[in-house]
């Protein structure tokens, strides 16, 4: 590895500096929501793909990410807790947390470097192509990529796997070097290495928990009965007050019950827009609206522009 590199990612960053004076983690540097989630438009700021070395010298909080992440152990061991699992991870090993799961991480001293790699889902839309196939790495991405999936991680010993050591110091200094071109390539190829090497996967677990059952049960709802759901309907399915049930919602997905239904309303009339020749009028009773300037309001809010042009544009 090229020695700047190593100093840029070994040296004392101003957090770790404010943390080694007395301070704490600052969730306002991370996350938007007081569930601290950390947000990727804060880390990546219009990047694809990121990296940043893992904070030290304090017990990171738990936390999930808005994103899909993984952390690479480039010197000393750094240990992860997952609900009630606790996994070390030594020099050279892997760590993939798809964007459901939740984590915190016990203090890591100078010695310990982590390097966290932040991927856009942007980015792993386009590296999925070239993975499908691929026992390890395939259904990790769909979970990862579905609005009501399940907390996931891999684990992978990596440490005496020379082609995959080699891979990861290829993708620090293409990513610290900002070469774009290939970073899809190279991923995908780390990706690949995992699946060949199979015997380095440790262990994977998925993380079912109260919060992602109620999503699914949620996301899967409005999927199906966008035209005319209803918190109330779905509430008495659910046995749950309709107040309650509304302040869960907002918790667990971030949205209010309105704001997913009228997701799942857009959603359905992009679709019906490009791919049927319904007129407008009968799109919008179609999906379940009643009040016509209404819909073109939140249409436009929406994609920025009219259902004609967007309709138009589609051809």
């Amino acid at each position: 590895m090229d020695r700047t590199i190593i100093e840029r990612l070994t040296k004392l960053t101003q957090e770790e500096r404010e943390i080694l004076r007395g301070g704490q983690v600052e969730q306002g540097d991370y996350s938007a929501t007081d569930r601290f989630i950390v947000n990727s438009a804060k880390l990546l700021d219009g990047k694809e793909l990121d990296l940043r070395p893992h904070t030290r010298f304090v017990d990171f909080p738990e936390h999930g990410h808005d994103y899909m992440e993984f952390m690479y152990v480039y010197s000393g061991s750094i240990s992860h807790v997952i609900g009630k699992e606790t996994i070390t991870l030594e020099q050279g090993d892997i760590l993939f947390l798809n964007r459901h799961v939740r984590h915190s991480v016990r203090r890591a001293e100078q010695a310990d470097v982590g390097i966290n790699f932040i991927l856009s889902n942007p980015f792993l839309q386009v590296v999925f192509h070239s993975v499908q196939n691929n026992p390890v790495m395939s259904e990790f991405l769909i979970n990862n990529f579905d609005e009501a999936g399940e907390g996931e991680y891999l684990f992978f010993h990596t440490r005496d796997n020379f082609p995959i050591r080699n891979l990861m110091d290829n993708l620090i200094y293409a990513v610290v070097n900002r070469s774009h071109e290939v970073y899809a390539g190279l991923v995908s190829l780390l990706f690949s290495y995992l699946a060949y090497y199979r015997d380095t996967l440790a262990n994977a677990l998925r993380v079912t928990s109260p919060e992602a059952n109620l999503r699914r049960a949620v996301l899967g709802y409005l999927e199906q009965h966008y035209p005319n759901a209803t918190l109330a309907e779905l509430a008495q399915t659910l046995g749950y007050t309709p107040a309650y049930l509304s302040r869960r919602i907002r918790t667990v997905c971030g949205k209010t019950f309105q704001c997913l239904l009228q997701d799942e309303r857009m959603k359905a009339a992009e679709k019906l827009l490009r791919t049927t020749s319904l007129g407008t009028e009968e799109i919008i009773r179609a999906v379940g609206y009643e009040n016509q300037s209404h819909f073109y309001r939140v249409f436009f809010k929406t994609f920025g522009t009219t259902p004609h042009k967007y309709r138009k544009n589609a051809d």
